[in-house]
């Protein structure tokens, strides 16, 4: 493994100087620690602005600057830039879920075939409104941008792409034609059913210019893609993917020497005890009385929790106990019937125990949980393991 990030986030910066500090830290605040930040600066002329990049002092960030080209020009020059193995783009005023880069990045080495993974969309500031977006399928992606602008992507695929596209009658849209190019690649995308992408809404947007334009937009990217919107093509795209999803047919791995042994994450608070819950879903209704008795008396000045969801799950709330930790992880969302690969799970829930340092693990009626005790306690034998049901 080499001494260069494994995932590189890029944040193009055009006048934003009043959010930029806070998206920093939401990636500095990331459970996956081994990142890079590369700001760039697209022509800022905001002073705000220009005094803030000229004297930023962030851990693993770095500042690069260009005159004024647009957001497609300022994340190719940042993804050109960027060292990791992955790269995820990031507007210089949202926020991303401290647990976002290293599902993302489980999803990644899990599976080789998918080039890009996509979070679903959590809008705070002047308006407040969730976007569930359906998993992927490269058939809808043509009709329909159900990837998030957001998504954690291989730097491979981003190479085979050739970047973002200009030239458009307004921006807007250019990651949606991103993401079919890569489709079109080759490679796959995969979306995580849970709400890690925060996306600060301040007035209008560039988005609100792009859906005044959409018919426009739609006819230049599909004069992109002309082979793509083939009628006998679309029949067949179609019928591959909503008859039986090659998703589906993926085999998770972690091949030896992956990237996914090495990775190193944020440092919990000495001095409290650690301790790591594996229940059927991370769901309030899906606990029996005992242990939601037994959770709701917990409290994060005393306890550093992780919790762990093993049962299979459409979505998941990831804000219902933010009360007590943001570190939770519903297995199922990140790898496709995982509860038919106890051997992969029992790799994730050893990952957890091992990052996060825990002294003290609870099963709290996850029956894969039982099943794996045996297994969990050979791996790590200096920890006890109590049932509560």
């Amino acid at each position: 493994m080499s001494g260069d990030p494994l995932i590189s986030v890029v944040i193009p910066c055009y006048n934003y100087g009043e959010y930029l500090e806070e998206t920093i830290d939401s990636v500095l605040n990331s459970t996956f620690q081994d990142v890079e930040i590369i700001v760039v600066d697209d022509g800022s002329d905001d002073p705000g602005t220009v005094h803030l990049l000229s004297s930023l002092d962030k851990p693993k960030t770095t500042v690069i600057k260009q005159s004024n080209k647009g957001v497609a020009a300022a994340r190719n020059k940042g993804f050109t830039e960027a060292k990791g193995k992955y790269i995820l783009p990031l507007d210089a005023d949202d926020l991303i879920h401290p647990t976002y880069l290293e599902k993302a990045f489980w999803i990644m080495e899990l599976f080789p075939r998918v080039g890009f993974v996509s979070p679903q969309v959590k809008a705070f500031g002047t308006e407040n409104w969730v976007h569930d977006a359906p998993q992927y399928n490269f058939h809808k992606l043509l009709f329909h941008n159900i990837a998030c602008g957001t998504s954690l992507l291989r730097k491979e695929a981003f190479v085979q792409a050739g970047g973002y596209k200009s030239g458009f009658v307004v921006m807007g849209y250019e990651d949606w034609d991103f993401w079919i190019t890569v489709g079109e690649k080759g490679w796959y995308g995969y979306s995580i059913f849970e709400r890690l992408f925060l996306y600060r809404r301040h007035g209008r947007s560039m988005v609100h210019e792009a859906i005044d334009h959409h018919e426009q937009l739609v006819g230049q990217i599909k004069a992109r893609h002309p082979l793509l919107y083939q009628e006998d093509y679309l029949n067949q795209l179609k019928q591959r993917w909503e008859n039986n999803s090659p998703l589906k047919d993926m085999s998770p791995r972690i091949q030896n020497g992956s990237d996914w042994q090495n990775y190193t994450s944020k440092q919990t608070t000495p001095n409290k005890p650690r301790w790591l819950l594996l229940m059927p879903q991370t769901n309030r209704e899906r606990l029996s009385p005992r242990c939601l008795n037994f959770v709701d008396g917990l409290h994060s000045d005393f306890y550093v929790v992780t919790m762990v969801g093993t049962e299979y799950v459409t979505g998941s709330d990831i804000d219902e106990f933010s009360w007590l930790t943001s570190d939770i992880f519903n297995l199922p969302l990140y790898v496709p019937k995982i509860e038919l690969k106890l051997d992969i799970m029992e790799r994730l829930i050893s990952k957890l125990i091992a990052t996060r340092g825990i002294d003290r693990i609870f099963l709290l009626g996850s029956r894969q949980g039982h099943y794996l005790r045996p297994y969990i306690q050979n791996g790590f034998p200096h920890i006890p393991i109590e049932i509560i049901e």
